[in-house]
């Protein structure tokens, strides 16, 4: 039934809109946005108007309440819709909805007002459905929750002590983000529908490598809180917590090992060489490195965009290697690295926005140690001597930090850099979409938003 609503459901495009109306360009410089915007059809309004009425009956039927995940609230704003599957698709300014710029009205069945709790247009309620239906959490929900039991027993160990540490992280789960990933890739990709044993626990060697790096990350960076909780270090010291990371990137070479797929295993092997060469590139940069934006973006794809780039692209392969598959591997591989870059640069974002409530840490924790991240390279447009000089002694100096956060508040850098987010989310939707139609496809397009309009 489910796929039968989603299938009812007409879908819109997210923009590559970034602030006041304007367009980021790939360079990471803005331009001005077009000013026409192309209008619907009249048949494709009645199309859609049909569509939302068979959609807003079904979904009463069903009694759906609108689901929420950990650490991602589905976003019901007129800005999250699931993409266009057809041809002259229109981009709309974020916070429009295409029909409704089209013909303004104010249509809608009872039972859909009901629902939803706002008073919006048919065709409105079919361009956000999609956003309410699939929830990439919900629908990973049976192998998320076997994946964090076998976890906790791959990761054991007879020795109390390290028993203890190697699990710390897994007592305490974090909202199983790159997991969940790999196993709506698994499913979306063919044969679609199907997640196999060895693609299971490839989403469960991506997650031990993950936190392994969390582990090294909280030493090299003297953090103290992770989750939400007291980092492992900061409990049990650096010794143990190293060992500890050492010890989960053992584990995930050994299960690595028995999925007997060379390619698969070369695939996660770079990805544990790019965690140590971004890491160096962080705690190493010179002066000159500091400033750059391409050595900042080249440093977060070491980081965070390879590891699910090339889990997305290894579950693929671990379904098939006729040409279909690769083909679709290579698609999996471009939402991967695209998705990661905007997950890093929304918690660049959020490191000046949020609070240790939801971040698990307090705002302006990069500063403190010295990072510099998108959204000051992008206050140096505004502020560049002063930041200049900030950044190139790495906020060292008494109130150095607390001087750049100001400095990011009171310019458009939080806004250029969410603007850049999207433009990332919206190439990982676009690699979505070029795989067969698929509830998870439509899970994987969901997940491309929520990315960026996360809050934790």
């Amino acid at each position: 039934m489910r796929q039968s609503v989603v299938r009812a459901i007409s879908q819109g495009r997210l923009p590559l809109a970034g602030a006041e109306g304007k367009w980021l360009c790939s360079s990471g410089r803005f331009a001005h946005a077009p000013t026409q915007v192309r209008m619907s059809s009249t048949r494709r309004r009645d199309m859609d108007k049909e569509r939302a009425d068979h959609a807003a009956g079904l979904l009463s039927k069903l009694n759906i309440e609108d689901p929420r995940s950990s650490g991602f609230k589905l976003h019901q704003s007129q800005s999250m819709h699931t993409p266009a599957g057809g041809p002259n698709r229109g981009h709309f300014p974020l916070g429009t909805s295409a029909v409704g710029m089209a013909n303004g009205s104010e249509e809608g069945s009872s039972t859909w007002r009901a629902l939803t709790g706002a008073s919006a247009s048919a065709v409105e309620s079919a361009r956000h459905l999609a956003g309410k239906v699939v929830d990439p959490f919900q629908l990973m929900e049976p192998q998320l929750k076997a994946l964090s039991e076998n976890l906790k027993n791959l990761v054991g160990s007879e020795n109390p002590v390290l028993n203890t540490v190697a699990q710390y992280f897994f007592d305490v789960p974090g909202k199983r983000f790159r997991p969940a990933l790999v196993l709506l890739l698994a499913q979306a990709s063919p044969p679609s529908g199907v997640i196999s044993d060895k693609q299971q626990r490839l989403a469960e060697i991506t997650e031990m490598i993950h936190t392994a790096s969390l582990l090294h990350d909280d030493v090299m960076d003297h953090g103290e809180f992770r989750r939400g909780v007291p980092s492992l270090n900061s409990v049990h010291g650096n010794r143990l917590a190293i060992l500890a990371g050492d010890f989960l990137l053992s584990r995930a070479s050994l299960e690595l090992a028995r999925l007997h797929n060379v390619e698969v295993i070369e695939l996660l092997s770079t990805v544990i060489a790019h965690l140590v060469e971004g890491e160096i590139m962080q705690s190493r940069t010179e002066p000159a490195e500091a400033t750059s934006f391409d050595y900042y973006m080249r440093k977060t794809y070491l980081k965070t965009a390879s590891l699910l780039a090339h889990s997305c692209k290894g579950v693929v392969l671990l379904g098939g290697e006729d040409a279909t598959q690769r083909r679709a591997a290579e698609l999996a591989f471009d939402y991967g690295k695209h998705l990661g870059l905007a997950f890093q640069l929304q918690d660049d974002v959020l490191d000046f926005k949020g609070d240790l409530k939801t971040l698990g840490k307090e705002p302006g924790s990069d500063l403190r140690e010295g990072l510099t991240t998108a959204p000051v390279l992008f206050a140096m447009e505004q502020h560049k001597s002063e930041l200049e000089s900030l950044i190139q002694r790495g906020y060292s100096g008494p109130g150095d930090a607390e001087r750049a956060f100001e400095l990011v508040i009171k310019s458009e850098g939080l806004a250029k850099s969410t603007a850049l987010a999207e433009q990332h989310s919206q190439l990982a939707i676009e690699a979505a979409e070029q795989l067969e139609p698929s509830v998870a496809r439509d899970a994987l397009v969901q997940l491309a938003h929520l990315v960026v309009k996360r809050n934790a």
